[in-house]
């Protein structure tokens, strides 16, 4: 099961939001379902209790029953599509009356005058089931509602900027979407839509993703730093191998010495450690001042090395 399935089986299932505001939830099913009008009422959707919901509110609220007609379509992948239509034309002309739709008018646009404040949420909610999809909180953070009518998806963009945020908006083949990806907003408007605790779960999931990805970095992190230190610990003993070999460790300074004996016998010490390890204790940035001085005469060795090879 979906997550944006689960959303959609919430708001059906929560009894007390859709019970209070029945026409406007109606409302937002009609109006965004696959088509409006004189010549077509009809609902396709993938959610068994959303056609079962779209076909009870017209039943109840305009009081048909006979003309409307619900079935189940199996398509190739053997995933459901159930179609509701309202089938004659005199009990169409009576679901549009009865949602303040005149002859005449074009009935794709909402009718702001019938959707108060407190209406509002469960319009919306009417037309995310309608229209809506959430992706998958474990891959992404996206949630739209998509209509083929251009002025329908700006009366619905002005009403959710009006009491939530501002959607982004883009157009998908024949389809105008609204969206948000931000999961703050998908959040907020999961709960507003009357499903919250659909909202909490995908706060559950970003946390969840949050700290992991923290684990992850701070993982990360450590293991480019060890590999960092072996590096320069292999470079270092290079060098001093380089020395053994060309006139012995006894070339080095005194206090370069038995830095190197330390390193060569010690080579997963950090340089913190080998600064303790010394007779006389020095610090981490005095221990890489003396390796850098023995590079510096490793390096000056292949330089001699180097010419003597050219001549």
């Amino acid at each position: 099961m979906s997550f944006a399935y689960r959303i959609k089986s919430e708001i059906c299932n929560n009894r007390p939001f859709r019970q209070r505001r029945r026409w406007a939830l109606a409302y937002g099913l009609l109006l965004f379902g696959r088509a409006f009008g004189p010549e077509e009422i009809s609902l396709h959707t993938e959610h068994k209790f959303v056609a079962r919901l779209y076909a009870d509110s017209i039943s109840d609220l305009v009081g048909l029953g006979g003309s409307i007609t619900l079935r189940e379509v199996k398509r190739k992948d053997r995933r459901s599509v159930y179609l509701v239509t309202v089938d004659s034309l005199s009990d169409r002309v009576a679901v549009l009356s009865r949602f303040g739709c005149r002859a005449g008018e074009d009935p794709r646009r909402v009718d702001f005058a019938h959707v108060p404040e407190e209406e509002a949420a469960a319009f919306l909610s009417g037309a995310f089931l309608a229209c809506g999809a959430v992706s998958d909180p474990e891959k992404g953070y996206r949630v739209e509602f998509a209509t083929q009518h251009q002025p329908l998806a700006d009366d619905l963009a002005a009403l959710l900027a009006e009491y939530l945020a501002p959607p982004k908006r883009t157009v998908r083949r024949n389809d105008y979407l609204l969206y948000y990806k931000e999961s703050e907003n998908i959040e907020d408007l999961l709960t507003y839509l009357g499903a919250p605790k659909s909202s909490l779960e995908l706060m559950e999931v970003k946390i969840v993703k949050e700290l992991r990805n923290r684990v992850n970095r701070a993982t990360n992190c450590e293991t480019a730093n060890i590999s960092k230190t072996v590096n320069a610990a292999l470079s270092q003993i290079e060098d001093i191998r380089l020395i053994e070999a060309s006139g012995g460790i006894g070339s080095l300074d005194e206090e370069l010495r038995e830095l190197a004996r330390l390193r060569l016998q010690n080579p997963d010490m950090s340089l913190r450690e080998l600064g303790k390890a010394l007779t006389s204790p020095i610090s981490r940035s005095g221990v890489n001042h003396r390796l850098r001085r023995i590079s510096e005469y490793a390096a000056e060795l292949r330089r001699k090395e180097h010419k003597e090879e050219q001549a």
